[in-house]
């Protein structure tokens, strides 16, 4: 996995034939340019519907989020609350698992906790909360995970964060 390969797409709409290539995020970017050219609606909706930005949500966990194949761990020396270093693992296990470089995109509440370096009270008083908020759900499988209300107020308590 260590080695990046180009995406190559080719798209044909009516008269309108074009391709992309480089790496994924590129294309994407591209593709939705294109689209919005096509359908002016679509640039509309796209500043109406909160669609998770993986290019951009790497960039803010840049500094204080790495991912390790253990999972996402908080770079050491940020002191921030039990709540906010839930989401921000939660956050990186999203991107992880988007990326490919985590097997899943939940935690199991113990992961949690070692990930967090918070205890495990602390973690388990801190859940139901984030859940009742509708921050976090609760996986099938008994893990957490953040729901896109979590990702997108996690990224606005990131922005927050940075400017101070």
């Amino acid at each position: 996995m260590g080695e990046w390969k180009k995406l190559k797409v080719h798209i044909e709409f009516g008269e309108a034939k074009v391709d992309f290539e480089g790496d994924a995020d590129q294309v994407f970017e591209s593709i939705v340019s294109f689209l919005s050219q096509i359908y002016p609606n679509l640039e509309i909706l796209r500043k109406i519907v909160y669609t998770p930005d993986l290019s951009r949500l790497v960039k803010k966990l840049a500094g204080l989020v790495e991912i390790m194949p253990e999972g996402p761990v908080i770079v050491s020396g940020v002191d921030l609350s039990a709540r906010m270093v839930i989401c921000l693992v939660l956050l990186g296990a999203h991107i992880g698992g988007r990326l490919g470089r985590l097997s899943k995109d939940s935690l199991p509440s113990g992961d949690l906790s070692k990930l967090t370096g918070k205890a495990k009270k602390t973690i388990s008083n801190e859940l139901p909360r984030l859940i009742g908020e509708g921050l976090v759900e609760k996986t099938t499988e008994g893990e957490y995970r953040l729901t896109t209300l979590g990702i997108r107020k996690t990224e606005e308590t990131i922005e927050l964060y940075k400017l101070k």
